[in-house]
């Protein structure tokens, strides 16, 4: 019997205790000369391509949701080996010592906002009784301490048309601003992994109390202070803007407050503020350009 490339589900099984993210379209490709890897997320395929012959585990498909391309995850088995290693694409950076089989994992994408959801679109064609998985997560690193605060995790079935998924994230702790988000979506589970088995996936959003984050758009200039607060918070813009609005929602996505936000500086009373989450968005007409989140203590 083949064994499994257990670093793979042993990195979900530890983790697990908005127009769009970083190349959410599948459109940006690097061309390695043997592979081509998706741009801003990770890969087995230098691992697989060396143990498989060039073969690759995540691969640019023309088959896709929209635009001209979407992200091929295959399950290969590696005969020689005696592996089975599923298609894996990731925000995380990981790396692998062949020689002893051990490995490192960590990082993701720098995102201080809690994510209510994320939504995109697949295609699946397990063999036998396999399926595809999508796990997410938050958390903050505290001085190398990982405090995972929420996470969501999801099967996917088989799908021969295009189908969209929804993950919700399920939070551990709301009194903790996460510092990092990660997904990893793999082509076949922990004990029924089967090679062939293969994963089209496109489109990906990712959804906050604020809307749909544009994690790719750079941010314009905010101070937000002190955090976490007590009586008074204080936000700081690098300019006066006309048609500027401050909005805060709780942490069901209830709109609290919605103010115009000129001047450089505003400070909001927040003492009859329920302790827990809190979430902000700045906004100059239909366009937001800065969001983020604050605790109340």
């Amino acid at each position: 019997m083949k064994k499994i490339l257990l670093f793979i589900f042993t990195i979900i099984g530890l983790n697990i205790f908005s127009q769009s993210l970083p190349n959410s379209d599948m459109e940006e490709w690097d061309n390695f000369i043997v592979f081509y890897e998706p741009d801003d997320w990770f890969t087995l395929n230098s691992i697989v391509a060396i143990l498989d012959s060039g073969n690759v585990s995540v691969s640019r498909s023309s088959d896709s949701y929209s635009g001209s391309y979407s992200a091929k995850l295959t399950t290969h088995g590696v005969t020689e080996e005696n592996y089975i290693v599923p298609g894996i694409l990731t925000l995380a950076e990981f790396n692998i010592n062949l020689a002893d089989s051990s490995f490192s994992f960590g990082g993701g994408y720098f995102l201080q906002e809690n994510i209510y959801k994320m939504t995109g679109w697949y295609k699946y064609e397990g063999v036998d009784d396999d399926s595809a998985s999508i796990l997410m997560y938050n958390y903050k690193n505290n001085n190398g301490i990982v405090d995972t605060l929420g996470y969501g995790f999801t099967v996917l079935e088989n799908a021969s048309e295009w189908t969209q998924f929804e993950v919700y994230m399920n939070y551990l702790s709301y009194n903790t601003v996460p510092d990092t988000f990660n997904v990893i979506f793999s082509s076949s589970n922990m004990i029924s992994a089967r090679e062939g088995s293969v994963l089209f996936i496109d489109s990906i959003s990712i959804h906050t109390n604020t809307g749909i984050a544009d994690l790719w758009s750079q941010k314009k200039p905010l101070l937000v202070y002190p955090n976490p607060a007590h009586d008074q918070i204080t936000f700081k813009s690098d300019k006066i803007a006309n048609k500027r609005v401050l909005t805060i929602f709780d942490n069901f996505g209830k709109t609290i407050i919605e103010k115009d936000f000129i001047e450089q500086t505003t400070k909001l009373n927040i003492s009859e503020f329920l302790p827990g989450f809190y979430t902000y968005r700045l906004s100059v007409g239909n366009q937001t350009v800065n969001n983020g989140s604050f605790i109340k203590n």
